[in-house]
């Protein structure tokens, strides 16, 4: 099938006003259908290198990048706690508010770079916890996606809701 959407003509239609296509339903339905079959190429990804089973209607909150202390893996693993400790403390009938969010954190650590390997360490054991919760279920997912680079990319960037791009702020 040769979308009018996406593809060659995409980058014309962008640069001369894709706002007038905004409200289209067909644009909205072609582009739900490719975010759904990327999540599914992802999802089949995370399975196999994890063995971790994820939600399609979770949000895939991705932060893949070399881990380093000021590219703020460490932070964001210590928002997923909080996430998770949210979920746990709130009453069940609640539950239905909650997004439900796939973590994916994704990266390598130099050969002799101590802390980033912690980092790893740490999110891999709150991987375990938070993925074996059967309480929490599908609410909250945690996976590491090892040794990221430009093939993986190409799985996990379409596939992505959220990208996070957490970095130093530049410095005076």
């Amino acid at each position: 099938m040769k979308s009018i959407w996406v593809g060659i003509k995409c980058g014309t239609l962008l640069a001369t006003g894709s706002r007038a296509y905004a409200a289209d339903p067909d644009l909205q339905q072609e582009w739900m259908m490719v975010k759904k079959v990327n999540k599914m190429r992802l999802a089949e990804c995370i399975e196999a290198m994890s063995g971790v089973k994820v939600s399609l209607d979770a949000m895939f909150d991705v932060h893949t990048k070399r881990i380093h202390e000021y590219k703020r893996q460490l932070l964001n693993i210590l928002g997923i706690i909080h996430r998770y400790d949210c979920i746990e403390n709130v009453e069940k009938s609640q539950w239905r508010k909650v997004v439900p969010h796939v973590c994916i954190i994704g990266g390598k650590a130099a050969p002799g770079y101590e802390i980033a390997k912690k980092i790893i360490k740490l999110c891999h054991a709150v991987a375990e916890k938070i993925n074996s919760d059967t309480d929490v279920g599908d609410l909250l997912k945690l996976v590491f996606i090892p040794d990221y680079n430009v093939s993986v990319a190409e799985l996990v960037i379409p596939g992505a809701d959220l990208s996070q791009h957490i970095s130093k702020l530049c410095s005076i």
